[in-house]
């Protein structure tokens, strides 16, 4: 078989996976059962056509909109679609067919952790505790790709006692966390899967990262206020608030960071 149309089938797959994990990172914050529940409308509780719960199809096809069209879908559902059908091919093509295999669930574990953090700054424990136990397992079968399980267990400790470490030290200088304890989890659960070689440069990453975000986040707020009326006048009457976040999840710039790791560099850093 050409490899294109590998390429192509393991992009629908990621799409397909992309609308699991949507399902899976919602019910996960809601506490509903993702395993036997079926797709339901956002504003009602029919039940989701095969059509209507097609990847990026779907979407398009309803217009953004639910099902009964009351209410708008985020488009993020859209993105985590089309970004998890890139990035399976992408995976595919940078990485052994064994290790690739190896990695699959990691990186739809690390794909919910990223939802739940985005939507709701947390990071669930089933997912980030199961990772870690995942991860273990594989590391004592052998498997392509991941550290030994000794490396494994170094990592996951390095990982935890890092952050942890990072966290106390800002709290005794600021007086408040800089961190939640889910990001000691989830760094945690990062040194199984990659060993404690891949921490410092992981954290580094995901902190420059997370500082260009925040310096872009503060000047866009400025940039917002310098535009909003001072007071109610002919121009300004109607405009609502322009509301900038000013808190961003750690594990949001954790998790790229990871797939950086994973996709780009060499794999004998990896084991």
């Amino acid at each position: 078989m050409p490899k294109i149309y590998i390429y192509v089938l393991l992009a629908m797959i990621g799409a397909c996976l992309g609308s699991f994990i949507n399902v899976v990172a919602l019910r996960t914050l809601s506490g509903d059962d993702w395993v036997r529940a079926p797709s339901t409308c956002f504003a009602c509780p029919r039940r989701l056509g095969f059509g209507e719960n097609l990847p990026i199809i779907g979407w398009f096809r309803r217009g953004g909109y639910c099902a009964c069209g009351d209410r708008r879908i985020p488009v993020r559902y859209l993105g985590v679609e089309l970004v998890l059908g890139g990035l399976l091919p992408l995976a595919f093509w940078q990485l052994d067919l064994a290790v690739f295999v190896s990695f699959l669930p990691f990186i739809l574990m690390a794909s919910v952790i990223f939802l739940t953090d985005l939507e709701s700054f947390i990071i669930p424990d089933r997912v980030t505790l199961g990772g870690m136990v995942l991860g273990l397992v594989l590391a004592t079968a052998d498997a392509p790709g991941l550290p030994s399980l000794q490396q494994a267990v170094y990592g996951g400790v390095g990982g935890f006692a890092l952050i942890y470490a990072i966290n106390a030290v800002y709290k005794l200088l600021r007086k408040r966390d800089s961190m939640g304890f889910g990001d000691v989890k989830l760094m945690a659960m990062l040194g199984v899967w990659f060993g404690p070689v891949s921490l410092l440069p992981i954290l580094f990453a995901a902190s420059m990262a997370g500082a260009v975000f925040g310096i872009a986040i503060i000047l866009l707020a400025r940039t917002a206020q310098a535009y909003q009326p001072d007071h109610q006048s002919e121009w300004g009457a109607d405009r609502a608030p322009i509301k900038i976040p000013m808190q961003v999840p750690f594990g949001c710039f954790l998790v790229p960071a990871a797939f950086g790791w994973l996709l780009f560099v060499p794999h004998a850093l990896l084991a």
